[in-house]
């Protein structure tokens, strides 16, 4: 008895030896998963890459293609880019930016009712900027639920570890404008033979519809109709939030029924102003109670 009972014990402590060891394996690997982003993201606060997963992807892509795999890329600082640019951009790519903790809930919810009623045609994204950043620096665009979930995580501590101006900077700095253009700054040269810091609001808008099929559109071919559509959308955004005036936004091609109506009562409203202001004053030579003569300069 006493044989069987040392057997036991010995295949317990035996037990105890291996479920502690695959206990403390799975504590590490558990904290490698969770600690190994954080690490990767808090280390873009002080580190610009020198190109992003999905530049890798498009130089492979462009070889694919007997194209030379060559990217134009050039960093600078977010206080070297136009601020024409970066208004221009977020009315393109995210209007809410600097509202959103790295996702949008209703743009979501949004892309999903369009993608249901509108089976078979091209499907409505709605990532918001960092998302963007978090699928082109680590997730990669491969369709699946499970990077979509890596891809969010990511966003969350992009927003916590970064803030929203270094977010800006990067997505700027790393964002495709053409078959080999990455940045705004290779793109502002590319197509404008100018820095980005001298951009213009013209010009910034044609570059950020670009954005949405870079691989296809060119900001000097204004015929296209997805061009036309997203400067639509860029110079609505823009004079919702008063970034353009109204001449500006009728220039870019803005429509919007709305924005007509109250680009039309701003209008009569000025007129109204300038009206009371003329009526106000007292025409020359005109004498008042006091016996004061004035005059009316021009």
């Amino acid at each position: 008895m006493r044989i069987v009972w040392n057997m036991v014990k010995q295949a317990l402590v035996g037990y105890a030896v291996v479920f502690s060891i695959a206990g403390t394996l799975l504590l590490v690997i558990a904290g490698w998963v969770v600690l190994t982003p954080v690490l990767r993201v808090k280390h873009l606060k002080t580190h610009n890459p020198a190109q992003t997963l999905y530049m890798k992807g498009q130089r492979n892509w462009l070889r694919s293609k007997g194209l030379p795999d060559t990217l134009s890329h050039r960093f600078v600082p977010l206080d070297s880019i136009s601020p024409h640019l970066v208004k221009a951009v977020l009315a393109a790519e995210d209007d809410g930016f600097y509202a959103h903790p790295g996702f949008d809930i209703r743009a979501i919810a949004r892309a999903v009712e369009h993608n249901q009623n509108n089976a078979g045609r091209r499907r409505r994204g709605a990532s918001t900027i960092t998302q963007q950043m978090a699928k082109n620096l680590f997730t990669g665009g491969k369709r699946s639920f499970e990077r979509k979930y890596r891809e969010l995580a990511y966003a969350v501590l992009m927003e916590h570890f970064l803030g929203k101006k270094r977010i800006l900077e990067l997505y700027l700095n790393y964002a495709q404008w053409g078959k080999n253009i990455f940045g705004c700054e290779a793109a502002a040269r590319h197509y404008y033979q100018r820095s980005a810091s001298s951009i213009t609001m013209g010009q910034a808008a044609h570059l950020a519809a670009v954005l949405a099929r870079p691989n296809h559109l060119t900001p000097h071919y204004t015929e296209s109709g997805l061009l036309q559509k997203r400067m639509r959308v860029i110079s609505n955004n823009l004079y919702r939030r008063r970034s353009i005036d109204t001449t500006t936004w009728r220039e870019l091609g803005g429509q919007d029924s709305l924005l007509e109506l109250r680009a039309t009562l701003e209008a009569l409203q000025f007129e109204g102003a300038q009206s009371r202001e003329s009526a106000d004053t007292v025409p020359t030579g005109e004498t008042d109670s006091a016996g004061t003569t004035h005059r009316v300069e021009f």
